[in-house]
């Protein structure tokens, strides 16, 4: 089983079961919570618009978002990092 199949299965498995999903990203450790337990804040946020960067600081909230930005990613980075936070959040692909 590959690495995303991983994550997603992870992730499917964690949201039936009401657990926060947990995936490491160029060597930092993130945690997200199950997609029931994330804070209202991420559906302001999808409410008003905002894009997926927003919402993905929203996702991981504060202190997981300065780790993020620790690690000084490129745009194509951000992409893959957004990927594994939709997948953990239990959004499936992205920008759907």
């Amino acid at each position: 089983m590959t690495a995303a199949k991983k994550t997603t299965a992870a992730a499917k498995s964690a949201e039936a079961k009401g657990k926060e999903t947990a995936f490491e990203f160029k060597g930092e450790k993130f945690v997200i919570p199950a997609p029931m337990n994330l804070p209202d804040e991420v559906l302001d946020v999808i409410e008003e618009g905002a894009g997926e960067r927003a919402i993905t600081r929203a996702i991981v909230g504060p202190e997981q978002w300065a780790t993020y930005r620790a690690l000084r990613c490129t745009i194509g980075e951000f992409n893959e990092f957004l990927e594994k936070v939709t997948e953990a959040a239990g959004f499936g692909e992205p920008g759907n």
